[in-house]
């Protein structure tokens, strides 16, 4: 029961509260007259707080532990979603999203490292699933929640929802989360450019990170931004209908996060990330050819399916990777590399958008999926797979 209170409802409020603005975030941010190059700027600053706030983020998990730095997180998130509500201007919004840029980093990275520390390589896919499965809930019911309310009380209003999420938050990781026994020592933490250099000549953890590098790429990129602008300036979709189609993706991301999770933990960690990146440049050609509401929420459908191994295969890979590695760091470099995605993804279909059309993003993106996902077939390296070790003990 404690899990279930300390670890994953604050997970569901937060993500709850980070897709109540998905439908509505491109919009108020158009709204106060900016080209499409700056609308993602709305995004980008967000993942910008997030990158320079990720590698102090790993060195203080691992020097105070998690507790604290989640809680501060949840607070931090929660302050900048109520500044946004009353921003003056387009700069003060902005300045506000990459304030809630860095709680994020606080708060994910907090998580990533407790969860790595806690968890054996054979249970984590599963467990991971588990986890996921509260964070997908929130990212499910958070579209929808945000059209309505952005359809109801104006385009800012989900944001004061966002507000009223991270307190919840914020509450339950207070009052029960407790911080389990770190295993790192304090002479562990020291953060240098070669250390960098050391992680990234572990080969999975490179592979991992380019895996996971694609996967923000798109998830900002295009579902994050390109999806909701060429929703409703192509097709003329209004924000619910926007929020129900980005629920479909996210409830199927939902149903599929378990059962994916133990295929991560059989088949193994490689095979699940390239196939899931194929899937999902595949999802991507199909958006161009949308037209109406009914084509749209197939197409969001089969993104939710392609992308959900793309996210949990990769964080078990660079798990695997960093068994014999000071958690905290290595997660912050991890996430580092992300977010540096997370930051690109929507400038670069934002430019695309502004010098070609809004369906050019997406063959853009899928471009990049093809991409990575032959680089980790045919480069990256397996770390863990219970059917590999089952045929070995068998031999």
């Amino acid at each position: 029961m404690n899990d279930f209170l300390s670890l994953y409802m604050p997970s569901f409020f937060v993500f709850l509260g980070m897709s109540i603005v998905g439908p509505s975030l491109p919009l108020y941010a158009k709204s106060f007259g900016v080209s499409y190059t700056l609308v993602s700027l709305a995004i980008s600053m967000y993942a910008f707080g997030r990158l320079i706030a990720d590698l102090p983020m790993g060195i203080l998990a691992d020097r105070i532990g998690g507790r604290r730095l989640t809680v501060l997180g949840t607070v931090i998130m929660s302050a900048g979603a109520l500044g946004n509500y009353f921003a003056p201007d387009f700069l003060w919004f902005i300045i506000l999203r990459f304030v809630q840029g860095i709680g994020s980093s606080m708060w994910q990275t907090a998580r990533t490292t407790l969860l790595a520390d806690m968890l054996k390589p054979e249970e984590r896919g599963r467990v991971m699933g588990y986890f996921s499965t509260f964070m997908l809930l929130g990212g499910a019911a958070g579209p929808t929640v945000g059209g309505f309310v952005g359809e109801w009380w104006g385009v800012k209003a989900p944001f004061l929802a966002y507000f009223i999420a991270g307190v919840a938050s914020t509450l339950l990781s207070f009052f029960f989360l407790i911080e389990p026994p770190r295993k790192t020592q304090t002479s562990s933490h020291i953060f240098s450019i070669k250390y960098v250099r050391h992680l990234l000549s572990i080969r999975a953890f490179t592979i991992a990170t380019i895996a996971s590098f694609a996967a923000f790429l798109l998830m900002t990129g295009i579902r994050g931004t390109t999806f909701s602008l060429y929703a409703n300036t192509v097709l003329r979709l209004d924000q619910v209908s926007i929020g129900t189609i980005l629920t479909y993706a996210s409830l199927t991301n939902l149903f599929l996060t378990m059962p994916v999770g133990y295929l991560v933990d059989y088949y193994g960690r490689k095979s699940i990330t390239w196939i899931a990146l194929f899937l999902s440049g595949i999802s991507c050609l199909i958006f161009p050819f949308t037209t109406d509401y009914l084509t749209l929420s197939l197409a969001a459908v089969f993104m939710g399916i392609a992308t959900i191994g793309s996210q949990q295969a990769p964080m078990a890979m660079v798990t695997d990777a960093t068994d014999n590695e000071p958690r905290g760091i290595s997660m912050g470099v991890f996430r580092f590399f992300g977010d540096i995605s997370f930051i690109l993804g929507p400038i670069l279909t934002g430019m695309i958008a502004d010098a070609a059309n809004l369906r050019m993003p997406f063959y853009f993106m899928a471009a990049i999926m093809f991409i990575s996902a032959v680089i980790v077939a045919f480069f990256g390296v397996e770390t863990y797979s219970r059917r590999k070790n089952e045929q070995n003990k068998k031999q």
